[in-house]
């Protein structure tokens, strides 16, 4: 499966992806936290959501 080729979009991303490393690693790591971060929140707060909704 690994030697499959991939798709133009898939390098195209990861081109991207290392540039952001590469310029600003600081910075690309903080967005990264920081998306992390929100995923949680959304995810949390969607779990009282639901808890709330079942009581």
């Amino acid at each position: 499966m690994l030697s499959a080729p991939r798709g133009l979009l898939f390098w195209l991303v990861v081109i991207i992806l290392l540039f952001l490393i590469a310029i600003a690693p600081v910075q690309t790591a903080h967005a990264l936290i920081n998306l992390v971060h929100g995923i949680e929140r959304f995810f949390t707060g969607l779990r009282k959501f639901v808890e709330t909704l079942s009581a």
